[in-house]
């Protein structure tokens, strides 16, 4: 008893001795492989090879989130993703834009300044472009709902001083209703374009543009409400006493005609009090007075029209 209870220190001892020296190798040893993993990034780094240098990074990152050169690589590894994105757009290659930014947001979700670029970006050079082109309307809507989300949280863009929240909204809403008038959400695509000019009330690049989207968006519809109307049998047009088919059918038509004439007047009220193009302004108003005349035949003179143009705005006379 008295042997054993004096071997046990030193038993002890040893155990702690030989846990140290186990520990210091694999400290050692863990030292070495990340020093070879960096070493691995700094070759691809040094060869500008920056593809390998990224799959480097990610590498080291994985295996060594808190390791001594994780700090460095981490920072290295944004700076790379942002310029990768700045590329992209300078290059308008936007496959490659989108690429970029959802490398960032994988690891920033919330980064406002990537979301408005890309958003920005698809808008110009794809949604609102000439030709449009809708090829990537799923990624504008994302980004451009991400972004709306965060502004409308408060979150505003690094960077920049005078920042103005209304205009941003205004533009990321315009985009998401082309997105959705695209797809055939009318009725979403009119309320989105009318949330987007309550915003930029007094921008014709916002209010203008959103007008007359809206404007075609209930011309189709009045169109295809008149070619269901004239589909109907002639007897059933004529007829004393009109059918519950017609009945329906005029409703859907005449709604359609108040809705455009209702926005082709706010329209034409926008654009002679901002001096938009006579042209655009005329042609709406010809356009107008054609879908009034239908709607209302007893109206010879246009009085009602006329008041319809002064309650928006117009001028008596003009």
């Amino acid at each position: 008893m008295f042997l054993r209870k004096t071997l046990a220190p030193i038993v002890v001892g040893l155990f702690v001795c030989a846990a140290t020296a186990a520990v210091t190798e694999r400290a050692a040893a863990q030292d070495a492989d990340d020093a070879t993993a960096y070493g691995a990034w700094l070759a691809s780094s040094q060869a500008n090879d920056i593809p390998k240098a990224i799959e480097a990074a990610e590498a080291y990152l994985a295996k060594f989130p808190a390791g001594a050169y994780a700090d460095f690589i981490k920072k290295w590894l944004s700076q790379t993703r942002l310029s990768a994105l700045d590329t992209a757009i300078k290059a308008k290659d936007m496959t490659g834009m989108i690429a970029a930014g959802r490398l960032i947001l994988a690891n920033d979700p919330e980064n406002l300044n990537v979301l408005y670029a890309l958003a920005f970006n698809l808008r110009v050079r794809e949604i609102f472009a000439s030709p449009q082109n809708f090829g990537h309307a799923v990624e504008a809507r994302e980004f451009a709902q991400k972004a709306v989300a965060l502004v409308e949280g408060g979150k505003t863009l690094t960077g920049v001083e005078n920042f103005d929240k209304n205009a941003t909204l205004a533009w990321l809403y315009q985009t998401l209703a082309a997105v959705e008038a695209n797809g055939g959400g009318t009725t979403a695509a009119i309320e989105l374009y009318e949330k987007s000019s309550a915003l930029g009330p007094d921008d014709v690049a916002i209010k203008g543009r959103n007008l007359l989207s809206v404007i075609a968006l209930h011309q189709n519809a009045y169109s295809e409400a008149a070619k269901a109307f004239n589909a109907l049998p002639e007897a059933d047009r004529t007829a004393a006493e009109p059918s519950d088919a017609l009945k329906a059918a005029r409703d859907v038509l005449n709604g359609a005609a108040d809705a455009f004439i209702d926005t082709a007047a706010a329209f034409i009220a926008f654009g002679r009090e901002k001096k938009l193009p006579a042209a655009t302004v005329d042609r709406v108003n010809q356009t107008l007075e054609t879908v009034y005349k239908g709607r209302h035949p007893e109206d010879a003179t246009l009085e009602g029209l006329k008041k319809i143009l002064t309650d928006k705005g117009v001028p008596a006379g003009a």
